[in-house]
């Protein structure tokens, strides 16, 4: 659970915030509407039906939906023999969809017709890219956030929209009824009149909420975040997420609100009173468009992304609204996602297009800051008077110029360490706080974590996986290689294939013509083909055996949990 205690290494901000999280089973709805908040990252919303029960998101993994399924069921008995009859995933990310197994949920029952998986028809597609695209530095650029510190007052204290992220064992099925977008999908399940639909969040473009009309109750998901400002980007790393369109999603949920007097979130406790609800949601959608809407206009003046973090400030009556606190989105950050978004990257002085690249731009700067030495001097200066963002600034040209210079990676990461603490907002803390313990050596990558977790991978389709597999290619190995190979999955009748030519691997669903070699097998054996580089046991090769061990070389393995943030790449960790 959250870490509760104050702590001079802690926000005192951050204290508050965390101790608002206590494990709880609402009853939003009197016998039939219940919020499971506190005992993971994401809220589970249960509904009680005639014969069974609707979970919408079942959590992070197996053991805390299992927890969260004891807490219900100790404080709803009559609940305790109600089999799960359908599970509603309102989005694709970690903490929402891969826990079902943990509320008795078997594949066996789904494909009896016992149980439905609900999610929006984008989500498969959002999912492969997350897992199979930039799962690698998706999943490190989240352990930093809150998977690699421990938790206590030097670490971890909560995760700013739930008390804290597990990494227990996952379970995960495939969607069995799609929403569309524009189109709410209208369903009965046990005698419960639901009305599931798309409003745009925090994951883009398979958010979707659910409304309950018989009982005037509206689960927000992550329309509306939590209680906080939202995250209008996000640091873990992610596509661009519109903005304008999250407005939008505000809006379609605002409809739904006004005929709602109980409200629900997946990182949140529940409200009741449609006032207070309409309000809520309504100034939570303004704020929003106060931030995109100010951002445009000083950027419209000439305003670079960074000056927009000083330009674009929360005035009243958002300021000071509870609600709206920075503890897991901000400003400063969103503003910057929201320049990119529209116009990109570069700022317009030619300068970042001329600038040498950055080991050779920070060397330059070491010697005309008098050296090594000097730099060092300035650093420890500057941590001294409490600069630490100058600090790190300084010291980063060291650490650049010799990533193996141990005095300067220590006084970084006691910059950014201390940085950290001062830290209101999670992100801002945990960034600081691991890349610390990267810079210093002390970082512990040992724990599981991995987006592309092969209880995920199992059940994806073979051929969009294996569609992945060309953002691995090592050009520089694949040389002058031209060749043609055809996977064929035969328990699932995929198919798809490569030609290597001019250092690319084209990927085609169509039949090959003429193709070097087939490797036909279950989907089991050809997901451990391009998981491993070597030819599973269980495949057949048609064609040149050893064409099909070269291809598989010429794609990188991938090593989860090994991948630098604030060193060089490759950098050790203990030179």
């Amino acid at each position: 659970m959250a870490f509760t205690e104050a702590a001079p290494t802690v926000a005192k901000a951050q204290t508050e915030y965390a101790r608002m999280m206590p494990e709880s089973i609402q009853e939003v709805v009197k016998d039939k509407i219940y919020h499971a908040y506190g005992f993971q990252i994401a809220s589970t919303l249960i509904v009680i039906g005639d014969n069974g029960l609707i979970i919408v998101d079942p959590g992070s993994d197996d053991d805390s939906a299992r927890a969260t399924r004891e807490a219900f069921i100790k404080a709803v008995p009559t609940a305790a023999n109600l089999p799960v009859t359908a599970v509603i995933y309102t989005h694709r990310h970690p903490d929402h969809a891969f826990g079902s197994a943990g509320w008795g949920v078997t594949q066996q029952d789904i494909d009896a017709g016992k149980v439905k998986i609900i999610a929006s028809e984008n989500f498969v597609d959002n999912l492969v890219n997350d897992v199979g695209v930039v799962g690698n530095i998706l999943t490190q650029r989240t352990a930093y956030a809150g998977g690699y510190p421990a938790q206590g007052a030097k670490g971890l204290v909560h995760a700013a929209i739930g008390p804290t992220f597990s990494a227990g064992p996952i379970s995960f099925f495939m969607p069995t009824d799609l929403v569309s977008e524009g189109k709410p999908l209208k369903l009965n399940i046990s005698g419960e009149n639901l009305e599931v639909f798309h409003a745009y969040g925090d994951a883009d473009t398979d958010e979707i909420d659910v409304y309950l009309p018989d009982y005037r109750h509206v689960h927000g998901s992550e329309t509306i975040q939590g209680e906080t400002f939202p995250n209008l980007y996000t640091l873990r790393g992610t596509s661009y997420r519109d903005v304008a369109a999250w407005m939008d999603g505000v809006d379609i949920l605002l409809g739904y609100a006004k005929n709602s007097d109980t409200y629900s979130g997946s990182h949140m406790r529940a409200w009741k009173g449609n006032d207070f609800i309409v309000d809520r949601i309504r100034n939570y959608r303004d704020a929003i468009q106060y931030v995109h809407d100010q951002a445009i206009y000083w950027t419209n003046l000439g305003y670079t992304r960074d000056e927009l973090a000083e330009k674009v400030i929360l005035p009243e009556p958002y300021a000071s609204d509870p609600w709206l606190q920075e503890y897991y989105g901000t400003v400063a950050h969103s503003v910057r996602n929201i320049y990119g978004g529209y116009i990109g990257w570069w700022e317009g002085d030619p300068t970042q297009l001329a600038r040498p690249a950055p080991k050779a731009t920070s060397q330059q700067y070491v010697r005309v800051m008098g050296g090594r030495d000097a730099v060092l001097k300035e650093g420890r200066s500057a941590i001294d008077q409490k600069n630490y963002g100058w600090a790190a600034e300084l010291l980063t040209h060291l650490v650049n110029a010799d990533p193996t210079d141990m005095d300067a990676r220590k006084l970084k990461a006691e910059a950014l360490r201390n940085w950290g603490y001062l830290q209101t907002n999670i992100y801002w803390r945990m960034y600081g706080i691991s890349g610390a313990q990267e810079l210093d050596g002390t970082i512990d990558r040992s724990q599981p974590w991995n987006f592309a977790d092969p209880a995920i991978v199992k059940v994806l389709p073979t051929t969009a996986l294996l569609k992945t597999m060309s953002v691995r290619l090592n050009a520089e190995r694949a040389g002058d290689a031209v060749m043609k190979v055809q996977f064929i999955v035969s328990d699932t009748n995929e198919q798809g294939g490569f030609e290597v030519r001019n250092k690319i691997a084209a990927y085609s669903e169509d039949k090959l013509d003429k193709p070097d070699v087939t490797i036909r097998g279950p989907k089991t054996a050809i997901l451990q083909t391009i998981a491993t580089g070597k030819l599973a046991d269980g495949l057949q090769v048609s064609g040149n055996k050893s064409t099909a061990s070269k291809f598989l070389g010429l794609f990188d393995l991938i090593t989860p949990n090994d991948v630098n943030l604030v060193l060089p790449p490759g950098t050790p960790l203990k030179p």
